[in-house]
Formats: structure tokens, sequence, C-alpha cells
């Protein structure tokens, strides 16, 4: 459902702006217009483009909460006693505490990986009995330890024939060899620049590690665990003060928000010498309450047009659904918003969508996994629209896995609870019954469709739409024919069928000339088209495939049968290979059979509920070329 909109102007005086705004505007849920656009003579007033003086601030409070990790999305703005300059001072000093708790974690996190990197260096050394404070007392050396390649270490020979330096190996695996080598303080540079040509990384120490391997990693191993423990203090004490502040932290940011967002709405005023002026749009429903406020303030005006008196702006459009749609809204919204004068199609997608789910995936068992699934999600408050749109479709499928008699596969011969209705498997007659049910209930869905394109083109004026389009009356008249008469041959008639043929005839011919005629309705006068063969040739092409489309379109409610035999069918394999197997094979089969057909098919039907929605349904009478309602600050 869409909420009816009104068009307000709201007129004041220029030195009173922010009084006014404050009183009666900032709580009202309000999308302003450019007031440049609404007036007839721009003459004498202008706009204020200034900066918000409040950017920065909102942008520091947002990086905070970044680093904070404190969900701030769906944070109001508020009006508090709290003052800009009160507020900036606030963030300076929690910015600067909370900046100096991560800097002293980030240079603990630094020590323990520069730990960990001594330790995985001297561990492939571990059993050796270097002692690095006596090669660091060499005067005229200088050594490099660290690992190279096998493939280099065997050319070692080759490269170091006329060099002054020495290689000493410490230990060795199937890819590399560790060790050290020396070499002369003259030749170092040219010798380091040959060993990193046969990459070799060099492993550095800091100099001050005494002892061998063994004790080395022994004492760094203590050092990084006391660092663990600081580590684990600071980051208690950084949780503890975010905690502390951030119920703080959001009022100051909520205030702050009211501060910007009043500053924002100077941005919409036109503004003469003496007085200011803004339009927009508001939900009817809310228009008594700001009457109330604007009354109490003699310095204001408020008027209030209908949509239809504003003809040069386009109305937005707030989707007012109850609770159980809204999850269906973001499909809807995929597709398009709705214009403000055509049918939201939420609720009747969500029935719609809702029922074809449960048709082709109709389980007791899967329908209620599916419902836990969505319910678990939503107390976890993850999965967004989607961990909503499980309940309803879940519920779908155990209604009718109840009339299928189906529990986790078990139908049938081997059913544990007996079908309400029939079992779609059972038989062949069964199959053909569900197929042709499908279908059925196909024809009733693209027929509701049209009624809606007629009803959306009563609301647009729009007499082509109505009348003459292939979902219209025409295309209505036409295939409510056809398929009586393509009934009736079926069912072995004998009445003529003249009167529906010629019918039939006159409506292909009224969608072969619905562009002409819609003007003519229109009273255009350029309803008759210039170039009357290329029209010709051109409609008649069109109305081929609009015939095709009626057949097609039916057809492919087909895959509401064909998957829910499907379903049937996976499960039915699934409990055979359950009846064949020893018991624990058959919890094995039976748990992974139907994780596989409630992940795997799931999905899949949720994704051609979907497509048949998007191409059989809304095509049909679904424009979706609005604009959300988005009103300023909220």
């Amino acid at each position: 459902m869409i909420s009816k909109m009104k068009f307000i102007n709201i007129i004041g005086p220029r030195s009173e702006f922010d009084r006014i705004i404050s009183d009666c505007i900032m709580d009202t849920a309000i999308e302003f217009e450019n007031p440049m656009s609404a007036l007839r003579s721009t003459e004498g007033f202008s706009m204020d483009m200034t900066p918000n003086p409040y950017e920065d601030t909102i942008k520091r409070f947002a990086d905070v909460f970044q680093y904070s990790n404190i969900d701030y999305k769906n944070i109001k703005h508020k009006r508090g006693n709290i003052s800009s300059e009160e507020i900036e001072k606030y963030i300076d000093h929690f910015d600067a505490r909370i900046h100096a708790l991560k800097t002293k974690i980030e240079t603990i996190n630094n020590t323990i990986h520069h730990y960990n990197d001594i330790i995985n260096v001297l561990t492939p050394v571990i059993g050796t009995d270097l002692h690095f404070e006596e090669l660091g007392k060499l005067q005229y050396l200088k050594y490099r330890l660290g690992k190279l390649p096998v493939s280099s270490y065997k050319k070692l020979g080759t490269y170091l024939k006329d060099l002054p330096t020495y290689f000493y190996t410490l230990t060795s695996d199937k890819d590399y060899v560790w060790g050290l080598y020396f070499v002369s303080d003259n030749n170092a540079e040219n010798v380091d620049r040959i060993f990193a040509t046969m990459y070799f990384e060099p492993l550095l120490l800091d100099g001050d590690e005494y002892g061998t391997p063994a004790q080395i990693i022994e004492e760094l191993t203590a050092k990084k665990q006391n660092a663990q423990n600081e580590l684990t203090a600071m980051k208690t004490q950084l949780k503890s003060t975010i905690k502390t502040h951030k119920e703080d932290l959001l009022k100051a940011y909520a205030c702050l928000k009211y501060y910007y967002d009043l500053y924002n709405i100077r941005h919409y005023a036109t503004i003469s010498q003496s007085s200011f002026c803004l339009t927009g749009w508001i939900d009817a429903e809310e228009i008594p309450m700001l009457k109330r406020k604007m009354e109490k303030d003699a310095a204001s005006v408020l008027i209030v047009d209908e949509p239809e008196s504003v003809k040069h702006i386009t109305p937005p459009t707030k989707l007012k659904n109850w609770r159980i749609f809204k999850p269906f809204e973001e499909f809807v919204r995929m597709y398009g918003v709705p214009s403000y004068n055509e049918i939201d199609p939420t609720p009747f997608l969500a029935i719609v969508y809702t029922l074809l789910f449960g048709i082709m995936f109709g389980d007791v068992g899967h329908g209620f996994c599916l419902v836990l699934a969505g319910a678990i999600m939503m107390l976890m408050k993850k999965g967004g629209f989607l961990a909503k749109l499980l309940l309803p479709v879940g519920i779908s499928s155990m209604i009718f896995g109840a009339m299928y008699g189906s529990f986790f596969g078990f139908e049938g011969e081997h059913a544990i609870i007996h079908p309400i209705w029939y079992t779609p498997f059972e038989s062949s007659s069964n199959m053909m019954n569900t197929l042709i049910y499908s279908v059925a209930l196909g024809v009733i869905i693209i027929l509701i469709c049209m009624v809606f394109n007629i009803i959306n083109g009563v609301r647009q004026k729009n007499w082509q739409k109505v009348l003459f389009s292939q979902n219209g009356v025409a295309g209505m008249m036409f295939y409510a024919l056809v398929l009586f008469c393509a009934i009736s041959m079926l069912m072995g008639s004998k009445n003529p069928l003249i009167a529906a043929v010629i019918m039939i005839v006159i409506s292909l011919i009224l969608i072969l000339l619905q562009e002409p005629l819609g003007k003519l309705c229109s009273k255009r006068k350029d309803w008759m088209p210039a170039d009357k063969g290329g029209f010709f040739v051109e409609a008649i092409f069109e109305l081929l495939e609009i015939v095709l489309s009626f057949a097609t379109n039916t057809i492919s409610f087909l895959r509401v049968g064909a998957f829910a035999l499907n379903h049937a069918g996976m499960m039915s394999v699934v409990v055979m290979f359950m009846l064949k197997l020893n018991p624990g094979g058959s919890v094995a089969i039976a748990i992974f059979g139907n994780l596989l057909v409630i992940g795997l098919e799931g999905l899949i039907v949720g994704i051609q509920v979907l497509r048949l929605g998007f191409y059989e349904m809304f095509s049909r009478f679904y424009d979706g070329a609005g604009r959300e309602f988005k009103p300023t600050g909220k």
C-alpha cells in the first residue's frame, strides 16, 4: 500500500528561520524539494549553499564509531542541551583517550610479532651450539644469518669461487638450507648483493640476544607471554572505556546530528530579503500534527496542496504495508519503486510468492527447518529481510506438506502422516493433475495482473493502457476467450464458437491499433501515424510477439508443478537409500540428503518464484519508475 502524500509550503520571517525549523519542522518527516522549481518567479530569491560547519565533526564521530566498533547507523537526530562546542571537546577527549590505548595495543602487537619473527628464525637451528654474543664481538668481519633455497645452495661454490666470503651450514630441509656467511667490511656490500640474487633471505636479530638459539627462544617465549598478558589487560581497558562512554557518545552524536540536519535544511530554503520559503512532501497522516505545531507559531504559515495540483514535481512513494509483508518490499525495490499513482504490488507479491513457494517446496519437515532457521537468524539479528522471509515461506511449505502428506520426504507408501489433499508423486494421474493445477493457477494470476494494469491505467488516465493494450480490456478479452475456446474443445463441446472467435479477432484488432486509438481517446491531433505502412508492419510483428507471450507466460507456470514433483522425486531417492542402508548409513544419508535438498532446492525454488513474479506478473502491470520517500535528516 502507498501512503497518501501532501505537498506543503512553509513560509516565515528570515530572522526566525532556525527557531521555526527547530520548533515545528525538525521532528517531522518531510522530503524537501528545491523551492526554486516550485516558484513561478525566482526574482528576488536566493539559496544559502554555504558548507555545513558541522560536517567535519560528524565525520570525526563516524571515524571514532568505526574504530570503536559502535553501531550508529540507526541513530536519529535529537534535540539536546549540549552545545556544539561541548560536543567537540567531548569527542576530542574521547578520541585522544581511545587513540592512546589503540597506540599502546598496536605497539604491544608489534613487539609480539617481533618476538615471533625471531623465534621462527631460530627454531630451525635450535639444536646448534651457536653463540650470537661471540659473533657480535668480531671486529673485522660481518656475518649474515639466513636461509637460501636448496637449488641456490648447490650453485654456491660457483658463485663464491673468487669472493672473500665463507658460508657455514647449520641445518637444512627439502626446500631450504639455513646457515650464515662471513665477509669482511670492505666486501660486505658486494657479497650481500650476490647473495640477494641467489634468493638468500636474511634473518635479522636485534643484536641484544645472548646465548644459544635454544636459550634465546626460551627467553623470548617468556617475554612474549608477558607481552600477551599486557595486551589482554590493555584490550580489556579499551573495551571497558568504550562501554562506559558508549551511551554518552551516542547521545552527543544524536545532538550533533540535530545541529547538522538543522543547518542542512538551509540548503532547501529560498531566501528573500525578509522571508524564507520551504517546500516538500509529507505523509498525509502527519499533516494534523504539523498544523498544530505551526498554528502555535504566529510568525509562520503552512500551505497544504494535493499532489495533483503540483504539475511539475513528481510525488515520492512511501510504502506502508503490514509487518508480515515488509520483507517482500525488498523484492519490489529490486524491480523498482512503484510510482505514486501506481498500485503497490508488495501484498500481491507476498501472497503469491508464499503460495507458490509452498506448492513447489511442500514438506512439513523441510518447512519447519526453514521456520526454525529464520527464527534463529532473527534472534541473532542476522540475515536481514531474508531471515524474516523464511518464516512465511516455511509455514507455507508446512501447510502444503501436510496437504501432500510429506514429512522429510516420507510420503506415499512410506508416509508418516496422512495427506489432507493428495500426494503429487504417487501416480501418473496425480502428476498430471499437479501440472494442470499449476497452469490453472497461473491463468488466475495473469488475469489478476491484467486487472491491476487496468486500475493503474485508470489512476494514470492512460486510456491506451486501460482499453487497448495487451494487458488491458482488449488483452483480457482475448486471453479469456482463447482459454474458453480451448477448454470447450478439450471437453468436446459441440456448441458453435463463432461469436467467441469474432470477439477474439476484434480484440486482436484493438491491440494492433492500440497506439492510434489511445491517442484518439486522449484527443490528440497526431493520432494517425505518419508512416502508415511502417506502422502496420511493426504493429503486426508486435502483435505476434504479444500472442506468443500469452502462451509462454501461461506455460511458464508449469514450473510450479514441475518443481513440486522434482522435490518429491529428489526426496524419494534419499528415502530409498535410507531404507537400503544399515542404521549408521541411513542416518548419514538422511542428514546429508535433507540438508542438500533444503539448501539447494530451497534456493532454486526461491529464485524461480521470484522469476515468475518479475517476468510473468510485474511485466503485465508494474512499471516501478517511482522514487522512494526519503525525508531529510531521517
